[in-house]
Parts: C-alpha cells; structure tokens; sequence
C-alpha cells in the first residue's frame, strides 16, 4: 500500500552567523554549517513538492508526542512499533517517530 507524502519533519537548525566570512572564522559553524544547508535544501525541496514543512526540537519532541497522543508515555506504543518492523529501534527512530506523530497531529 502506497500512501501520499504529506510532509516531513526535520529537526531545528543550530543559528550560523549570517555571512560567509563569519561561518569560516566561527569553529562551530563550521562543524554544524553542512548539516544546517543540508536540512534547508530538504526543507526547500519538500516545500516545492507541496509537503509542509514541519521543525521540532530534539528535547521537546517526546513530550509533545505525548500530548498529541493524550498519553505520558510513549513505550508502550514504541513496542508495538518495533515488534512489528523489526529493528533498528534506537534513539534516532524514537524522535523520528515522536516527529512524525507530532507533524500529523498539525495536519488539517
């Protein structure tokens, strides 16, 4: 079964300096710049496709998954999620997973 693409969650970008110049003297922004441009040519990307955009935080994802599902914890769904597609099951799914929950509670 095919399902439509409605949109896609990505995670926050850390802020880069705005000019160039700043990006190559600043150590972090040079450590985080190619993730930061890879995640907003996804984002532009999806958004010339027609998906929504969505953007969360990594330490507030869970929780809001929580509240968009009504439950305070998300185990035992993660349970049933990963008896039935097997592993990889790690930390990385959780938030993609906690993402995607909280991207269609949004949806119209």
């Amino acid at each position: 079964m095919s399902l439509p693409i409605a949109g896609v969650a990505m995670r926050v970008c850390p802020p880069l300096p705005p000019t160039t110049w700043e990006r190559i003297r600043d150590y972090r922004a040079q450590t985080v710049a190619d993730t930061v441009m890879y995640r907003q040519a996804l984002a532009a990307a999806a958004g010339t496709r027609g998906w929504s955009v969505h953007w969360y935080e990594a330490k507030k994802v869970l929780g809001a998954a929580c509240g968009a599902l009504g439950v305070d914890d998300l185990g035992p769904l993660y349970a049933r999620i990963r008896e039935a597609v097997g592993p990889p099951w790690g930390k990385d799914q959780r938030l993609a997973m906690a993402a995607a929950i909280v991207a269609g509670a949004r949806e119209p």
